[in-house]
């Protein structure tokens, strides 16, 4: 089986599933702390400014693209300790599960929390949710396996 993430040794991540490139770090990793859904559009400006990876066109995920990063169980050991991580160790991971999503609604936006795999609206201002950028475009249906189309087409 292919390895689906690639560090681009430029801080960076390639999904081949997806298409989708990643931020390796995330905003919580690098401040310490959680930012609101506006700082997290300032945060996305200045790593369009320092061209991160040599790219200038880095977004907030849409809900589905980062969902696409959440496994189920993928147990690690650290310190003697067995944990579940739910995001590929490929990618820096520490504290701050909630992550800001491009959907918003009036005043709210919508955060997606690795802990649990579930979704949130909170306030965009609320201090609730860090970010971890990406770029290029995708459609859902990379992420269907070919044969089950084939399977449903039959049916």
């Amino acid at each position: 089986m292919a390895t689906r993430f690639t560090d681009n040794e430029n801080k960076t991540i390639s999904d081949s599933l997806t298409g989708l490139m990643w931020q390796e770090s995330y905003a919580y990793f690098e401040t310490g702390s959680n930012i609101s859904w506006y700082d997290a559009q300032e945060y996305i400006e200045k790593l369009n400014q320092h061209k991160l990876g040599g790219y200038s066109d880095w977004r907030l995920p849409g809900r589905l693209e980062i969902q696409s990063l959440y496994e189920v169980a993928l147990p690690f050991k650290s310190r003697g300790k067995i944990f579940i991580l739910h995001i590929n160790p490929i990618f820096e991971f520490s504290y701050g599960s909630c992550f800001w999503t491009s959907k918003t609604r009036f005043s709210a936006a919508l955060g997606f929390e690795f802990d649990v795999g579930d979704i949130h609206w909170y306030p965009k201002g609320s201090q609730t949710g860090t970010v971890r950028a990406v770029r290029n475009n995708w459609s859902p249906q990379q992420m269907i396996e070919p044969s089950w189309t084939r399977e449903a087409l039959r049916a």
